[in-house]
C-alpha cells in the first residue's frame, strides 16, 4: 500500500489531484493521502485524506512526511507579489526545505511540477523546445526565474546522494475552468495587444496536468517531461477565439506601458512578461506521449473554456468589473446626463 503526500492541496490543481487520487485509490494501491497547505480545503474524505496545515518553509516539515512513499510538490507562488524576497522564500527556499525533508524521512519518489517558463522566451529558442533544451529562465519575471533556479538546484541535489527518484513535469500555460493566472487576466483586457510578428502560443488543460501527475505516479517516470496540448496556436487563432479585438503596439511601447502600470501599482504583471509575447516558448510533448500519456483537450478547447468563463469580465490592471456592472454604470451615467440636460433646458 502506498502513502502519498501532496503540497499545495488548497489550490485548484491540488484539489483536482486529490479528487483524481481518490478515484484511482484502488488501482494505485493508495492507503493514505497527506495533504499539506497553509489553508486546507473543506469536505475532504477523512478515511483517505489527512489534512495538515503547514508552510513549506516550516522547520519541522519532516514530521508530516514520515511514512510517505511519494511526494507531489505543487505548492508555489505563481502570481507576482510586491515582496519579491518573500516570493523567493516560498518558491525556492520552500521547495528546498520540502525536498530535504522528503529525503530525511526516506520518501522514495518526488514528483515536482515545474513550468515551461523555466526555458524562457528567447529569440533563439527551438520551435518546439524539448527536454534537452537549456533552461534559461526569464530575467525580471520572478515566477520563471524561481522555476529555473529550483530545477538548477534540484537535479544536482538528486544526483548528490541516496534519495528520492525524481520526476519533473514542465507544464505549459494552464487554462480551463476555475483557472486564475496572468493569462486569464490578459483574456479580460478590453483589447489584446498585437505585437509585430507575435510568437505561437500553447496551453494545457488543468485536467491534463492532473492526468499527467497520476500517469507519472502510476508509471514511476524518471526525469523531465514537458506537459502540453499537441501543437500550438498562432496569434490570429488566439485572437479569434478570445473575440476581444486587438490594439497594435510595438514591444518597446508595451514594455513601457506595463512597466508604468507596475511601478504605479495599477498593474500586477512584471514588465518582463512582455517577452512571452515577443519570442517563442512552445514545447514538444513527444517524450511524455511516448510513455502512454495523451492530452484530452486541444489548445483551442483549453483556451475556449477559459474565454467563456472570463468573458463576463473586463479588467485593466488591478481594476476589474463585470460587463453587466459596466453596462449598468454606463446606463446610469447616460441617464444622469439626460436629467442634467433637461434641468439645464428648464432653467433657460
Amino acid at each position: 500500500m502506498t502513502t502519498i503526500a501532496v503540497t499545495g492541496i488548497g489550490g485548484l490543481l491540488g484539489r483536482g489531484l486529490l479528487a483524481a487520487l481518490r478515484t484511482e485509490a484502488a488501482s494505485l494501491d493508495i492507503a493514505r493521502i497527506i495533504g499539506l497547505d497553509v489553508r486546507v480545503p473543506e469536505a475532504l474524505d477523512p478515511d483517505l485524506v489527512t489534512a495538515v496545515v503547514a508552510d513549506v518553509r516550516d522547520a519541522d516539515l519532516a514530521q508530516h512526511l514520515a511514512g510517505v512513499d511519494v511526494l507531489v510538490h505543487l505548492a508555489f507562488q505563481m502570481d507576482p507579489i510586491r515582496d519579491l524576497a518573500e516570493m523567493r522564500s516560498i518558491n525556492v527556499d520552500g521547495t528546498r526545505n520540502v525536498m530535504e525533508a522528503a529525503r530525511s524521512v526516506g520518501v522514495r519518489r518526488v514528483i515536482y511540477l515545474s513550468s515551461v517558463v523555466a526555458y524562457g522566451a528567447h529569440a533563439g529558442n527551438d520551435v518546439p523546445l524539448t527536454e534537452a533544451s537549456p533552461l534559461q529562465g526569464q530575467p525580471g519575471f520572478a515566477y520563471a526565474e524561481h522555476k529555473r533556479e529550483v530545477e538548477d538546484w534540484l537535479w544536482d541535489w538528486q544526483a548528490s546522494g541516496d534519495g528520492p527518484a525524481l520526476t519533473v513535469l514542465r507544464s505549459a500555460a494552464v487554462l480551463g475552468l476555475g483557472v486564475e493566472n496572468f493569462l486569464t487576466r490578459l483574456l479580460e483586457l478590453p483589447r489584446l495587444p498585437l505585437l509585430p510578428d507575435p510568437p505561437p502560443l500553447q496551453f494545457v488543460h488543468v485536467d491534463d496536468i492532473v492526468g499527467a501527475i497520476v500517469h507519472a505516479l502510476r508509471n514511476e517516470l524518471d526525469g523531465a517531461f514537458n506537459v502540453a496540448s499537441d501543437g500550438w496556436l498562432d496569434f490570429e487563432q488566439v485572437s479569434q477565439l478570445v473575440g476581444r479585438g486587438t490594439i497594435a503596439l510595438d514591444a518597446a511601447a508595451l514594455r513601457r506601458l506595463v512597466d508604468r502600470a507596475y511601478r504605479t501599482g495599477l498593474g500586477e504583471l512584471e514588465p518582463a512578461i512582455v517577452e512571452l509575447f515577443c519570442h517563442p516558448w512552445v514545447v514538444s510533448n513527444a517524450r511524455l506521449r511516448a510513455t502512454g500519456w495523451v492530452p484530452t483537450r486541444t489548445n483551442e478547447e483549453a483556451l475556449l473554456e477559459a474565454v467563456l468563463e472570463h468573458d463576463r469580465y473586463v479588467a485593466v490592471g488591478r481594476l476589474r468589473a463585470s460587463r453587466t456592472s459596466l453596462r449598468a454604470i454606463g446606463a446610469t451615467l447616460a441617464l444622469g446626463l439626460v436629467v442634467a440636460s433637461v434641468a439645464a433646458l428648464r432653467r433657460r
